[in-house]
């Protein structure tokens, strides 16, 4: 049986490392060089802005961050392209983001709620998953549409606090959701709720300069899109004297999406260039 989940290219398992296979997320060390690193930096540290604080997960953000243009940055976007075998149509506008000591993401998923086409939340159904079959997301009626792919790439070492946790692992069959199957063996849309202490086994990553990260949100369309609850995650905030710069790629499962309807106007490709470096 194919996995539910997106199936990344033979030849990039070489330089990958699963860290955990349910949820899956993989290492990709020195995904990105320090010169590139420092480069993304520079890009944005002239033109953060607070982000934006409400998440549907019910999570707090309090970090600053910047989208690049597409120009900028053409070499590493076919880089994550080839690493997960997607189209460059499927990458978001890349993002950078910046976390100030005791700044923070709490827990989180990168998956998109399903479009209700103004119906009422179904409590049963947290992420509007049922209706995607039919509706796609909001701007993008494609059945299964999600975000299926996250890369995030750390851009320095962060020596205290800092790290990306995932800490609701068996969040599905904690809050019932897996009664009969596992939701990896069986996805389907769920009612998981969050539950900020956390469930499952502890997955963490430290920031590493270089390193990349790669989880999937959601599942194939033709599994429904599903969100998947088990990888909900947080950002924990950088200790004493520390900063946190990260690199975030969202992969889509549809190409050609219209990003100016799908996104909101935080994560619209700007008009003009950050710098004139391009990577």
């Amino acid at each position: 049986m194919r996995p539910p989940f997106h199936s990344l290219p033979k030849c990039s398992f070489s330089r990958l490392r699963v860290l955990s296979e349910r949820p899956p997320i993989c290492l990709a060390p020195n995904l990105l060089t320090r010169t590139e690193c420092r480069t993304l930096i520079a890009k944005a540290e002239a033109s953060s802005l607070k982000q934006q604080t409400f998440d549907s997960a019910g999570g707090e953000r309090t970090s600053s961050g910047c989208v690049l243009r597409n120009e900028e940055v053409p070499t590493l976007r076919r880089r994550f392209a080839d690493l997960t075998g997607a189209a460059l149509s499927q990458l978001q506008p890349l993002k950078v983001s910046r976390y100030l000591e005791g700044e923070r993401f709490d827990v989180h998923t990168d998956a998109i709620r399903g479009d209700r086409r103004e119906i009422p939340l179904d409590p049963e159904d947290w992420w509007d998953d049922s209706s995607r079959a039919t509706h796609g997301v909001p701007g993008a009626p494609f059945s299964g549409c999600n975000r299926i792919i996250t890369i995030f790439v750390y851009l320095n070492d962060v020596a205290l606090g800092g790290r990306t946790r995932w800490r609701w692992t068996d969040h599905d069959a904690h809050e019932g959701g897996s009664v009969g199957a596992t939701f990896y063996d069986r996805p389907r849309p769920s009612a998981a709720r969050i539950n900020h202490a956390g469930s499952g086994p502890e997955v963490a990553v430290t920031p590493t300069e270089g390193l990349g990260v790669l989880h999937f949100p959601a599942t194939r369309p033709e599994t429904g899109g599903y969100t998947d609850v088990n990888a909900y995650h947080e950002a924990e905030p950088p200790g004493r004297g520390c900063v946190k710069w990260v690199a975030q790629q969202f992969i889509w499962s549809h190409p050609r999406l219209d990003w100016t309807r799908v996104l909101d106007a935080e994560n619209h490709e700007p008009n003009i260039c950050r710098t004139e470096e391009v990577l």
